[in-house]
């Protein structure tokens, strides 16, 4: 009977601990999640190198590309490649261009921000504002991001009819700021955005937000 009594506990131990771990988790997810939204809340500028690497495996193509991102909350931002020279995506409060002149040299696309969360092309803003409304969250893994140690949260949108199935965020243990975005496209693309030698609540120039189109471009207006 006393064999028969621990097996049984070992059963239930068996059973009990996979939930309860499940559970841990889930919770972890949820709190680091919230690290990263109040950590963001701080902000009010940041300067960062980024790393993009865009995968499409369908084309069989891995691109990757470099530059400088800034922002100034509330609603300027601006990617700057450097590689490929020239390259923008700039928000100067009211507008957001989109300038690539590597892919369309002779086109600029604008349009009118709208400020509603899930409208952003800030690749930070767009999965911190109001994430618990608008995610699913789950935890997936602990990994480094350059010499940084990251957990790694996976963010599954509520809305079927949005634009990527999935969103991995690396959120920082040392100090809850994001280290890396990987956007899962619904055609199965992949990007993956790496930001490095993050900087905080400096000032930046007012002229880093302004961009005027050069002579001779056609300029699209996309705004809905």
């Amino acid at each position: 009977m006393v064999l028969l009594a621990r097996v049984a506990m070992a059963v239930l131990i068996l059973c009990v601990v996979p939930t309860f771990h499940r559970s841990a988790r889930a919770q972890d997810a949820g709190a680091i999640l919230d690290r990263a939204v109040a950590a963001y809340g701080r902000v009010r500028t940041l300067r960062a190198d980024f790393t993009q690497v865009v995968r499409d495996p369908m084309l069989g193509t891995d691109e990757t590309s470099r530059g400088e991102f800034l922002q100034q909350r509330p609603n300027r931002f601006a990617m700057r490649w450097r590689d490929p020279r020239g390259d923008l995506i700039l928000a100067d409060g009211q507008q957001l261009w989109v300038f690539l002149p590597s892919s369309a040299p002779r086109q600029v696309v604008r349009s009118a921000l709208s400020g509603r969360a899930g409208e952003s092309a800030d690749i930070v803003a767009e999965f911190l504002e109001r994430p618990r409304e608008r995610f699913t969250a789950a935890y997936e893994r602990a990994e480094s991001v350059g010499d940084r140690t990251a957990d790694v949260l996976a963010l599954t949108p509520r809305d079927r009819d949005a634009a990527y199935r999935r969103v991995l965020v690396w959120v920082d243990r040392g100090d809850d700021l994001v280290r890396r975005v990987e956007i899962v496209e619904a055609s199965g693309a992949t990007r993956r955005i790496s930001f490095d030698r993050l900087r905080i609540n400096l000032a930046i120039p007012a002229s880093s937000f302004v961009f005027r189109p050069p002579a001779g471009m056609r300029v699209v207006d996309a705004t809905h």
